[in-house]
């Protein structure tokens, strides 16, 4: 189990110095996209005949073999000064505890 601090001191790039900063967890539906690069490619490959090379269901279904048995777990970071909003990537854990600092 990892504990993430509800305050995080951090770089804030739009008043170009680090606050400390609130965090919290952003929800785990805005994960994965669906409008990436790589998805709108897809998709209009995917259009027509012929093979879809990368995007082909032999390939997809070769590299989804396993799941996964935790997630990535995002972070809502919020400056207390400009009031902008970002998202930080934390590496994978299966359980997240956040603890007052």
């Amino acid at each position: 189990m990892v504990k993430i601090p509800t305050k995080m001191s951090k770089y804030c790039p739009n008043c170009k110095k680090h606050v400390e900063m609130k965090v919290k967890q952003e929800k785990s539906a805005r994960r994965g996209g669906g409008f990436g690069a790589t998805a709108r490619k897809e998709k209009i490959r995917r259009r027509g005949y012929g093979n879809l090379g990368k995007y082909s269901k032999r390939a997809v279904t070769q590299t989804k073999m396993a799941s996964k048995t935790s997630k990535k777990v995002d972070l809502r970071l919020t400056c207390p000064e400009c009031k902008k909003v970002w998202v930080l990537s934390y590496p994978r854990t299966k359980r997240t505890e956040f603890v007052k600092v």
